[in-house]
C-alpha cells in the first residue's frame, strides 16, 4: 500500500495529537460510519509500516479512493522509506523532547529509572536520538518540493490552522465548523489525558538551567548547519539562551 502523504516527527513532537486531528476531521468529512478514539485511529491514519495493528493493514477505506491515505512516520530520513512521498513534517524543540520522551518513560511506561541528566545523553531516548532524527531530514527538506512544515508551537497556540494548512496541502478546502469540530474533540482527549501533550516552552517547569545550557551545547555540537537553518526557519527554538551568555 501506499500512502498519498507521510506525517514525519520525532516521538513526543505532537504527531499523535496531530494524527488525531486529522483523522477526526476525514472522519466527519467523508461520512464514515467510526468513531475516532486513540484506539481506532490507525484505521483512518495508519503508521508507515505494516504492523498489523497500526500499520496499513489496519486502514480500513481502501474501497474509498476519495479518501487521502495520510500515514505517520517516526523514522530518520533514508531514501528506501520516504523517497517518493509528499511530506508534512512536524517539528518540536529538544528540550520540550527531552521532558516529555523522560516523564512518558519513567512515569507513564516506567520503561526508564535513571535521572534526566542521564536521559539527556541516552543514545537511542534522548538528544543523540532527535539529533540524529533532525540531521537525516534537514537536507532533504530544505529541498524537497513537496514538503509543508509545521512547529509544535504553531500546533499548540494554533491547533484549528495547524490543521487546515495540512488539509490545503492535501488539496483540500477546509470547512472550518469540521475543523473546530476536530479541534475540541482533541481537547476533549487532553483534558482527560488520553493524549498527553505539554505546552511550548514547558521545558523551563522541569530543567535547571545548568541542564539547559548543556543541552544547548550538546545541540549545537550536534546539530549540522542545516538542521539550524530548517528549525529556525520553521520558529523552532533552538537557543533558550542568548549563546553570548554561555
Amino acid at each position: 500500500m501506499h500512502a498519498d502523504t507521510l506525517l514525519c516527527s520525532h516521538p513526543r513532537s505532537g504527531g499523535r495529537w496531530l494524527r488525531y486531528l486529522i483523522a477526526h476531521y476525514l472522519a466527519a468529512h467523508h461520512r464514515l460510519e467510526c468513531t475516532v478514539t486513540p484506539q481506532t485511529v490507525f484505521t483512518l491514519v495508519p503508521d508507515h509500516h505494516d504492523e498489523p495493528k497500526r500499520g496499513y493493514p489496519a486502514f480500513k477505506y481502501q474501497h474509498r479512493p476519495d479518501l487521502p491515505l495520510v500515514s505517520v512516520c517516526h523514522q530518520p530520513f533514508s531514501w528506501e522509506l520516504q523517497r517518493g512521498y509528499p511530506i508534512v513534517f512536524l517539528a518540536r524543540n529538544a528540550y520540550d523532547v527531552v521532558v516529555s520522551a523522560y516523564f512518558h518513560l519513567s512515569r507513564e511506561k516506567a520503561a526508564y529509572q535513571g535521572a534526566m541528566r542521564d536521559f539527556l545523553h541516552h543514545p537511542k531516548l534522548g538528544l543523540p536520538a532527535w539529533i540524529h532524527y533532525i540531521n537525516s531530514w534537514a537536507p532533504e527538506l530544505l529541498t524537497h518540493r513537496d514538503a509543508v512544515h509545521i512547529s509544535y508551537g504553531e500546533l499548540a497556540t494554533d491547533p484549528a490552522r495547524a490543521l487546515s494548512r495540512v488539509l490545503e496541502f492535501l488539496s483540500h478546502t477546509p470547512d472550518p465548523a469540521l475543523v473546530e469540530a476536530a479541534v475540541e474533540s482533541a481537547n476533549a482527549l487532553r483534558r482527560v489525558r488520553t493524549i498527553r501533550t505539554g505546552q511550548e516552552g514547558n521545558f523551563w517547569d522541569h530543567l535547571q538551567p545548568e541542564e539547559i545550557f548543556e543541552i544547548q551545547e550538546v545541540v549545537h555540537e550536534g546539530l549540522s548547519e542545516f538542521s539550524i537553518h530548517l528549525l529556525q526557519s520553521m520558529d523552532v527554538e533552538v537557543d533558550p539562551f542568548p549563546r553570548s551568555a554561555i
